[in-house]
């Protein structure tokens, strides 16, 4: 599994199949290389300061690609796509777990089962700036200093801290 920059005339003599992630109007060109079984994907994206982010699963039978507002998964049995995803947000984070991937933007938490269809979906109180697994749990980060604790099997929420605000006092007088 490679990622290789290339230039928009070779990503146009791609195969529109082959495509796997497109932008409407790209700036940046890259092909995925799965090897001579599984050959080569397109993706497109626009941002010079965004890189395609790359997941494979545990079992190695999906390969998760997701490059700004959008996210894909190909089987690496048989080069099958499972899923084209677009996104309301920017994606942040994806962390492929034994039966689950987890994948956050700026402001959703989505799961996936195994061969990627979506579990649970639920927005974010604040927007994310990280993910991390510890134990059996997903531990998400949000900008403001909140952090939630998410059983992935369960899809329960925990919230571990509450970021302190600052009150102002009634003027005396």
């Amino acid at each position: 599994m490679k990622l290789q920059a290339i230039d928009e005339s070779e990503f146009n003599q791609i195969d529109a199949s082959r495509k796997l992630i497109t932008h409407q109007h790209p700036r940046q060109f890259a092909i995925l290389d799965l090897g001579n079984k599984l050959g080569r994907y397109g993706i497109s994206w626009n941002s010079d300061l965004i890189e395609p982010m790359l997941k494979l699963s545990p079992d190695g039978q999906i390969v998760w690609v997701g490059v700004e507002q959008k996210l894909a998964a190909i089987c690496t049995i048989d080069g099958q796509t499972l899923l084209i995803l677009p996104l309301t947000c920017y994606l942040v984070q994806m962390l492929t777990l034994d039966d689950v991937t987890a994948v956050i933007t700026e402001e959703e938490l989505l799961i996936f089962n195994r061969r990627g269809s979506i579990r649970y979906s639920k927005a974010l109180p604040d927007i994310a700036i990280g993910m991390s697994a510890i134990d059996e749990y997903l531990v998400i980060k949000l900008q403001e200093g909140e952090t939630l604790l998410l059983d992935p099997q369960t899809c329960t929420f925990k919230q571990l801290h509450f970021p302190h605000v600052k009150k102002e006092s009634p003027a005396l007088g």
